[in-house]
């Protein structure tokens, strides 16, 4: 236990201080006061006056008048007055206000691009090439030749049909004019009845002989168009693996050529089966609207409108398949390209919208910092519907007008100053592309 000679300098120092309402201060005090006796003991001792080796002199840490009255039984002086506490200096934030305004529902995911027409082009015969029509990346229209094959073997059998035909034809004619001479002999009994049924036999068998010779020579040129290979669509043409000269076959699973149509194109997407309902619904109330962004392009978007959804979910990912048709391309979408994909599914037309990093997150969730009238600013949580365009969709804890604080929330706390800066500018629009 310490000597009451070494506790009393510091107890002194205490009331000579007196009472504050410095919360930081009385904390001191108070923390003093509990461990008095271990403090003390590092606290140095007055040196005694030089000539009275036996007598203490008054301990240096407390003043000399505070001893003085001490010693003679005085009250001491008043305390002096508690130092007043230093203000905060107001917080520089930038604010902005809660803008109420048409927002659009939306439904971003990303999408593949997939030509509308993708034909094959192969042989339908075995031959060989004889030309090349076109070159690799030329754009075609329907019915324009591509290739030309070694087609004569089957001219040599198509002009030998119709030599076919035409001596069929002449035999009939000559049966034809002798069933004329024979019933005219038979009218005058001048021939029998009997010549008069074979002739009519000859001339029935002799149409049947020509047209069978005739379909085999519209067999033969049916044929004789597959020497001639045009393009089925308009389209693009892609690589010619195959070069004149080349022999083919019509099992050969090499192809020409694929000619691909690129303007419009379809864009395939998976939608969630959460927003499947909404999907269905908004089709029926008519056209869907959605917006791709190309990419490479600094954000470069085309619009087009859902056309088709799938009859089934796909039970693997919950999704249900659906394709929109984009138009005026100009050949920048390309089948098998990545896209990201805006499906906008409605409007709504009086959504309050704040910028997103005004949204602050919390133990009990999403807050934001909103300005009183006296510059001061409180806590008020919100709940966040969706964020569309790095703008975020209020569902309740606001409303129009208000301003929040969009920068400098690590500062701040309830009840702080803040020295507003220039405000955001307006949300950028994110409304629906007009039909």
């Amino acid at each position: 236990m310490l000597p009451e000679s070494a506790v009393r300098p510091v107890r002194a120092g205490i009331e000579a201080v007196g009472p504050t309402v410095d919360p930081i201060a009385q904390s001191a005090a108070a923390f003093l006061e509990k461990h008095l006796p271990a403090v003390a003991a590092y606290l140095p001792s007055a040196p005694k006056p030089a000539g009275d080796k036996g007598a203490a002199a008054p301990d240096a840490k407390v003043p000399a008048a505070k001893t003085a009255a001490a010693s003679a039984g005085a009250t001491p002086a008043t305390a002096p007055a508690a130092t007043p506490r230093r203000e905060t200096p107001p917080v520089p934030v930038t604010t902005t206000k809660v803008e109420k305004k048409a927002t659009p529902v939306v439904l971003d995911v990303v999408g593949t691009v997939q030509a509308i027409a993708s034909i094959p082009i192969k042989s339908r015969v075995d031959s060989q090439i004889d030309s090349v029509q076109v070159k690799e990346g030329d754009h075609v229209k329907q019915g324009d030749v591509l290739f030309t094959l070694d087609a004569r073997a089957l001219q040599a059998q198509l002009a030998q049909a119709r030599a076919t035909l035409a001596r069929d034809e002449a035999q009939l004619q000559q049966y034809k004019n002798d069933l004329n001479r024979a019933e005219t002999l038979a009218r005058t009994n001048a021939g029998s009845q009997q010549t008069a049924e074979t002739s009519r036999t000859q001339v029935a068998t002799q149409q049947a002989v020509i047209a069978a010779s005739r379909a085999a020579v519209e067999n033969l040129e049916v044929q004789l168009t597959y020497y001639t290979i045009k393009s089925p669509i308009d389209g693009r043409v892609g690589s010619l693996p195959l070069k004149a000269g080349s022999a083919i076959r019509s099992a050969d699973s090499a192809l020409l050529a694929t000619v691909n149509q690129l303007d419009p194109v379809y864009v395939s997407f998976a939608a969630p089966q959460a927003v499947v309902p909404t999907l269905v619904d908004a089709m029926r109330e008519g056209p869907v609207k959605v917006r791709v962004t190309l990419g490479g392009t600094r954000g470069k978007t085309l619009d087009g409108t859902v056309t088709f959804t799938e009859n089934t979910l796909d039970t693997t990912s919950g999704t249900l398949t659906a394709k929109a048709t984009v138009g005026g391309t100009e050949e920048r979408l390309l089948p098998g390209e990545f896209v990201q994909v805006r499906v906008i599914l409605s409007v709504e037309p009086d959504a309050l919208v704040v910028p997103d990093q005004a949204v602050q997150m919390g133990q009990a969730g999403a807050f934001v910092y909103v300005v009183k009238p006296d510059q001061t600013v409180e806590t008020r949580q919100i709940r966040v519907a969706r964020t569309v365009d790095r703008q975020s969709v209020v569902s309740s804890g606001l409303t129009g007008g208000e301003t929040v604080v969009t920068e400098g929330q690590l500062r701040l706390f309830p009840g702080a100053k803040i020295a507003p800066a220039a405000s955001n500018p307006p949300a950028a629009d994110t409304a629906a592309p007009k039909s």
